[in-house]
């Protein structure tokens, strides 16, 4: 009897050829995690049983509220209620008998009947290894310092001070043009196979990914110019500061000819999930205030800066360069992979050092506070003249490099987070994560 079609599992998978084994077998990813295997529907099933993702969705929720007697995925395959739950994964039924020509037809020499053979419970798949897990968890405590400042707080309860907010925007000016160059530099390491379905292959992917950040980028800098405008926001000209310009070295050796294509994803990823989640606690402090302000950076700040970077589209953005960097780490064929991933670990360790110091500083009232960076050696890392934990960065670049320090004058901008328009771009990108 051939199987039924089962559309939770269509929707749930993208089906595509593997041109690259000899066999050419389909293939199936799952459109949650990113999960690739062999097409079978059963261990599709199962899979999605297991999958957080999916469990977490929205279409996982809506299928248990309209089928609240089965389980998210409804296999759709038979009416008896045995066979639904063995293809969900449970365990079989050990009175269940197998019929083949009769009942019981086949019988031992000595006249007793043979015991049908029943089918052996199936081990669930492995998890798939996350470099980004890993990086979270062994800089957990590192990476809440960088998202949970002070200048975050008092700007969710709206009791920051303009000259920080002002100051903020200047330097963030400065890592936004920087940013741009760095995704300029990670575009021109892709190497794209000639492959069928190319819009599934991970290259392409990480292409679009990448191309919709810096097209996005320039959207980003327009709105905050108009942002700066209707609000009355008051922005300096002044140069990269020491922990700007560290970042921006930073972009530049994760960039170069000696880094990956991994290790510039994972500090792609790193600066927008840090971003993504110290704006999503400092929106948290929203609800601490009992009357609008009538200040316009306060204003400014909860009407368009926070959610700017706590949208769901940037959110969406954030997920599909995670899995691609997981992606990426998982398919990685590098003889000396191991010191790769340590590289990795360096590189997200500095990521949270200078986003933590990316901050003004700020005292108990929201005010300016330079004796906070002054206590602690004027922003220098614990190298001496370096900058961060790593000392001159992932590639050896020194603070002497100085890249977008120039004479570029952009009142503010940020190529990160506005990607409204960018959901089908996204959608394909994360296809894989």
């Amino acid at each position: 009897m051939g199987r039924h079609a089962n559309p939770d599992i269509r929707r749930a998978f993208d089906e595509f050829q593997d041109s690259d084994t000899p066999s050419k077998c389909n293939k199936v990813r799952c459109l949650y995690c990113g999960f690739v295997r062999a097409k079978n529907t059963t261990r599709q099933i199962e899979h999605l049983q297991e999958c957080q993702a999916y469990l977490s969705s929205a279409e996982a929720q809506a299928h248990v509220s309209q089928n609240p007697e089965t389980t998210p995925i409804d296999p759709n395959m038979s009416d008896n209620n045995t066979s639904r739950g063995i293809l969900n994964g449970t365990h079989p039924n050990p009175n269940l008998q197998v019929h083949r020509r009769g009942p019981n037809s086949k019988r031992a020499r000595d006249g007793q009947p043979i015991a049908p053979q029943l089918p052996q419970h199936v081990a669930p798949s492995p998890l798939v290894p996350s470099l980004t897990a890993h990086l979270l968890a062994v800089c957990s405590s590192a990476f809440t310092q960088a998202t949970q400042q002070p200048f975050l707080s008092h700007a969710g309860c709206g009791t920051l001070a303009a000259a920080p907010l002002s100051q903020w925007l200047v330097q963030d000016g400065h890592y936004a043009r920087g940013y741009i160059r760095f995704i300029g530099q990670l575009l021109a390491k892709i190497r794209l196979p000639q492959t069928q379905n190319a819009q599934f292959h991970i290259m392409y992917r990480t292409m679009d990914l990448l191309i919709s950040a810096l097209n996005n980028i320039r959207r980003e800098m327009s709105f905050f110019e108009i942002t700066a405008t209707k609000y009355g926001l008051q922005l300096t000209n002044d140069p990269p500061n020491p922990i700007t310009r560290a970042y921006l070295d930073l972009f530049l050796s994760a960039s170069s000819s000696s880094s990956s294509l991994l290790e510039g994803m994972v500090v792609l990823w790193g600066t927008e999930h840090c971003y993504r989640s110290a704006w999503t606690y400092a929106a948290n402090f929203s609800g601490s205030l009992s009357t609008p302000s009538t200040e316009t950076h306060i204003v400014a700040l909860h009407q368009a800066l926070i959610p700017n970077w706590t949208a769901a589209a940037f959110s969406k953005f954030v997920d599909a360069t995670r899995g691609l960097v997981d992606e990426l780490a998982n398919t990685t064929n590098t003889p000396n992979g191991k010191e790769e991933m340590l590289r990795c670990e360096e590189v997200f360790r500095q990521i949270c050092w200078l986003e933590e110091r990316f901050w003004p500083d700020v005292d108990g009232m929201g005010e300016e506070d330079e004796s906070a960076r002054l206590a602690s050696g004027g922003g220098l890392g614990p190298m001496g003249n370096s900058v961060g934990p790593l000392g001159a960065g992932l590639g050896g670049s020194g603070m002497g490099v100085g890249v977008g320090s120039g004479g570029e004058q952009t009142p503010v901008g940020d190529g990160r987070n506005s990607f409204s328009a960018l959901n089908g771009v996204i959608e394909a990108a994360g296809q894989g994560s």
